[in-house]
């Protein structure tokens, strides 16, 4: 009875406290970001952590867990996180933590859903294609408003 009542006092504990809201599951990041981390926190939780990104395949993370960003402000609910020291990995199975600080990185308030970190395209090229139908949407536009309205009133 008193193991039920440990486990059923964690659970209600763990309701209350930081949660990742992104990454996860349905939401990565990418080589290139920014990328994000999200969350939600009650008022007892504690004011600052440190995010700390981690995977457990050596082969993508062979230097360990990579701090991110120390003295988070945890009443914000989210930042852009700094990518590591040599730039972002690639790959599956990562997790951002949310340690207490940066003395204690296995101390944990929460952790994300594993997540990818995917390379990324050059959105610049999309948004420059965009740009430049819009513009030239937008310049055919004009002209046949002035020639419909020319039309229609010649002396203006």
């Amino acid at each position: 009875m008193r193991s039920s009542s440990v486990i059923f006092l964690a659970s209600i504990a763990s309701a209350f406290a930081y949660q990742v809201t992104a990454p996860g599951d349905t939401q990565g990041w990418t080589t290139s970001g920014p990328n994000y981390l999200t969350w939600v926190r009650v008022d007892t939780d504690p004011l600052n952590f440190t995010a700390v990104l981690t995977n457990q395949n050596q082969a993508i993370m062979p230097q360990g867990p990579q701090v991110l960003n120390a003295l988070v402000d945890g009443t914000t609910g989210s930042i852009v996180c700094n990518p590591p020291s040599g730039g972002w990995p690639q790959g599956s199975g990562f997790r951002v933590n949310l340690a207490a600080d940066a003395e204690h990185l296995n101390t944990l308030l929460a952790q994300s859903n594993q997540f990818n970190i995917n390379s990324s395209t050059s959105s610049t090229s999309s948004t420059s294609k965009t740009a430049t139908i819009s513009t030239a949407n937008s310049d055919l536009c004009c002209s046949i408003y002035h020639q419909l309205r020319h039309q229609h009133h010649p002396h203006q």
